[in-house]
């Protein structure tokens, strides 16, 4: 008998489903917006219904959801969503625990991403792999010898978090200097706004450096200075092979035009070559299927 699985990526705006079955092959998806501004108990009856719209009426046998932040179990809590802190509420995977039949597995946004998009276009090529999501926020996961790491308590990885200047910028986290303070979406808007005075989306903001404004190519020039160093970083700790850029800012082409030479610049130790970056191959919320990665992994489809 065919068995289903259903993975959940819980996001600051949307919730999205998808409906896989044991090939990995995608049977449905939807999207629908998560509401978290009228409450816990909204958001639980969201996720809740996007499960039964996504199934389409297959039974599944296990549900992943990826979450921000890191869920600890014994307090069955999740920590570090600074955009949504009410999904930070305790007993919230609990609760939802009580609505599901079946197995439930949480993980960290940032780490379905990884996954998703590792046996996408790395497994077989490169082994020591960083998945970052370019977005709301800029948060971070590691495929470490073909192995997703965790960290001890399931906080492996968010480089996002890591400061850059302990004097810099303030992070919604309450910490300075965060990488995420200079490089998410919001972040290079209100960094534009404090240059030129003008109210902008990132994509807009592109548009700009495309035509020259020297207000968006000094954001960008700069920006691309930061993220060549932060990989770096993260290369010279982890000793990876790739990195991998997915989320809605992401698609930015000079990302990829300009921050490989930045980090060529800052690596240390042994030769390395040319480092790839990575251009996610699943879209923005490619971060779904790795959630129903979890579930396939507890019924034993699938080992990460």
């Amino acid at each position: 008998m065919e068995k289903y699985v259903i993975g959940i990526d819980l996001g600051g705006t949307k919730v999205e489903a998808c409906l896989l079955d044991t090939d990995r092959n995608l049977l449905a998806r939807k999207r629908a917006l998560v509401e978290a501004s009228k409450g816990i108990d909204r958001v639980i009856e969201v996720i809740e219904n996007i499960i039964i719209e996504g199934s389409e009426g297959k039974q599944y046998a296990a549900v992943g959801i990826g979450t921000p932040g890191t869920y600890i179990p014994s307090e069955d809590r999740i920590y570090g969503s600074p955009h949504t802190p009410v999904y930070e509420t305790p007993g919230m995977i609990k609760r939802l625990r009580e609505r599901l039949a079946v197995p439930l597995l949480i993980e960290n946004d940032a780490n379905c991403l990884a996954l998703a998009e590792f046996f996408a276009s790395c497994k077989g090529k490169y082994h020591h792999v960083m998945a970052v999501i370019l977005g709301t926020g800029f948060g971070s996961g590691l495929i470490l010898d073909d192995k997703l790491y965790r960290g001890s308590k399931g906080g492996g990885g968010e480089i996002g978090h890591t400061s850059i200047d302990i004097d810099g910028r303030l992070c919604e986290c309450g910490r300075r200097g965060c990488v995420e303070a200079y490089l998410s979406g919001p972040s290079l808007s209100r960094r534009f706004f404090e240059l030129s005075g003008k109210k902008m989306k990132p994509k807009e903001i592109y548009n700009l450096y495309c035509q020259g404004d020297p207000m968006a190519v000094r954001l960008f020039e700069e920006s691309c200075k930061i993220m060549g160093e932060v990989f770096a970083n993260a290369i010279n700790i982890f000793d990876l092979d790739a990195i991998i850029l997915g989320g809605g800012v992401s698609n930015l082409p000079l990302w990829y035009e300009k921050v490989p030479a930045y980090i060529e610049k800052s690596l240390f130790g042994v030769p390395r070559g040319k480092m790839p970056l990575i251009k996610a191959k699943l879209g923005d919320s490619a971060g779904v299927f790795g959630a129903a990665f979890l579930a396939l992994r507890e019924l034993g489809y699938m080992d990460f």
